[in-house]
């Protein structure tokens, strides 16, 4: 039994084809998938995938790249998210001074955060 631990299949290359993407996984021995939030829209998506697949999990976070475009009130939203049954872990969260797509101490801010949270 594998367990993919990272994977986006809200992608536009995958969502289309999940039914699909989910038994190839299977054949392949891929018994859990845990599908990563990146904002607060992806996390819900990622929600909404797990609960129609009994093997797939989710996750809820802020990656760094979109910490900027975080509402003010995204903690709450990421608490409430948490509480689903098929939510396993706090992310996608990081910091990225490389692309800095969002300024340094923004990045900061939203990833402590995060991190108390989780």
């Amino acid at each position: 039994m594998y367990i993919d631990t990272h994977a986006h299949l809200y992608y536009d290359d995958l969502k289309n084809q999940l039914d699909s993407v989910i038994k190839r996984a299977t054949e392949a021995s891929v018994n859990q998938i845990i599908c990563v939030g990146t904002d607060l829209v992806s996390s819900r998506t990622s929600i909404s995938i797990a609960e129609k697949y009994k093997g797939v999990f989710a996750t809820a976070g802020v990656h760094p790249h979109d910490a900027k475009d975080a509402p003010d009130d995204y903690l709450d939203i990421l608490k409430d998210l948490l509480t689903h049954p098929k939510v396993v872990a706090v992310g996608e969260m990081g910091l990225d001074y490389f692309r800095n797509l969002s300024p340094p101490e923004c990045q900061n801010d939203i990833f402590r955060s995060q991190l108390k949270l989780a």
